[in-house]
């Protein structure tokens, strides 16, 4: 056991090496110019708005979307921007993404040992969360993404540790910083479908009663923290939820190649078909999910784990097809349900080969299961490159294109 702990740390100290190219100048994407005007506006005194900014004024950015009072997405990554900028200086920004991996991994590790892996599998954890090639990627930009994350997991392992430990007092804390991961973007609150789901597992029947107290100390206290945004956003807007934010202008998709791209070209089903091909132990897990089936415990976490999942995906596929942009570090939240589940179901596949008597099925599985090892060293490698290709806007595939 010592020694696979201390893998896991020789993993996280890998990855934090690898963290440290978002250090690398200049950070001139789109989104980062963005975000950097917005933390010296706030510097400055000028409140969460570019308006009045070089952006703006010389036309950098679509009028339309960003020529406005308020700024479309919620102030939670941008004040934690501001608050690390103002007090650390021009490298505060990165200090945040090196800082949101930390958070993220450790959490990950928590998670995972809250519902049930040991040893080897803590391991696989370690390994996958160090170099997942989406975490890797936004890592090396000054992106709200990497926070989102950070936080988001961090919420799921508290709040799971909080029904594993009966107590109502960390669910509600687990409820106030999935509030602020919501802040952060809103899409953080994708992460409840299945983080309940497993608690409804985890918790002893009859499980009714319980299972609404901790789903309401979870959801309530976040819905609270969200809701002065809200306000925020009908005071301005004349609505809370405004269908225009973030969504391109017929303007700019006219006016931009990159944009028409992402927004046209692209199909919303590239998070399926692009999804595997990045990272690659999603397909694999889902396989071994099913290899798994016969333990209890696997098929009830896969279950939840793939509930997180298709949650994910479903709502920016919808996005989608409604016009929005369709970009792979979207669906960042699909990295922890996904790392979990390949590694709960991966040694648990290979004890069900062990039962299995010599037989075309048990060649399959052990076919399946060499994929599957395959997966992990292909998923570390496009983690190594996608921290390499620090000045990419989009995330490449380890092989193939876009």
């Amino acid at each position: 056991m010592k020694t696979q702990w201390m893998i896991v740390a020789v993993f996280f100290l890998l990855g934090l090496f690898f963290r440290l190219t978002v250090f690398i100048e200049p950070h001139a994407e789109g989104d980062e110019l963005i975000y950097s005007a917005l933390v010296e506006q706030l510097e400055d005194g000028n409140g969460y708005t570019l308006q009045g900014t070089p952006l703006v004024t010389y036309g950098a950015v679509d009028r339309e979307q960003y020529d406005r009072k308020l700024f479309f997405h919620p102030p939670g990554g941008i004040a934690l921007f501001w608050l690390s900028n103002h007090f650390i200086g021009p490298k505060g920004i990165g200090v945040v993404q090196v800082l949101s991996y930390a958070l993220f991994f450790w959490s990950m590790v928590l998670l995972a040992r809250l519902l049930g892996l040991t040893g080897r599998s803590i391991a696989v954890v370690g390994a996958l969360s160090a170099f997942n090639p989406i975490m890797a990627h936004v890592a090396t930009n000054y992106w709200l993404d990497g926070p989102l994350l950070a936080f988001s997991t961090f919420s799921a392992a508290l709040f799971i540790r909080s029904v594993v430990r009966k107590s109502l007092v960390s669910a509600t804390v687990a409820g106030v910083v999935l509030g602020y991961a919501s802040l952060i973007k809103i899409t953080a609150v994708l992460v409840i479908p299945g983080v309940l789901v497993m608690a409804w597992f985890l918790l002893e029947p009859p499980r009714q009663g319980a299972f609404i107290r901790f789903a309401a100390c979870l959801v309530v206290p976040a819905f609270i923290v969200q809701l002065p945004w809200e306000v925020w956003q009908w005071i301005e807007f004349g609505t809370p939820f405004p269908g225009w934010a973030g969504k391109p202008s017929k303007t700019l998709i006219e006016s931009n190649r990159y944009v028409h791209f992402l927004t046209v070209v692209r199909s919303p089903w590239i998070y399926l078909t692009l999804l595997p091909r990045i990272s690659w132990t999603i397909a694999p897990a889902i396989v071994l999910y099913f290899v798994a089936w016969n333990n209890k415990t696997v098929r009830r976490l896969g279950f939840a784990l793939l509930v997180w999942i298709i949650t994910v995906l479903a709502f920016h596929v919808l996005l989608g097809f409604k016009g929005y942009s369709k970009v792979i570090r979207y669906v960042i939240l699909v990295a922890p349900p996904a790392v979990i589940l390949f590694s709960a179901a991966f040694f648990e596949a290979i004890e069900r080969l062990k039962t299995v008597k010599p037989s075309f099925s048990r060649g399959l599985y052990a076919f399946i299961i060499v994929v599957a090892a395959l997966a992990i060293l292909f998923e570390i490698a496009a983690g190594v490159k996608s921290s390499l290709l620090y000045d990419k806007d989009l995330i490449f595939p380890l092989i193939g294109g876009l």
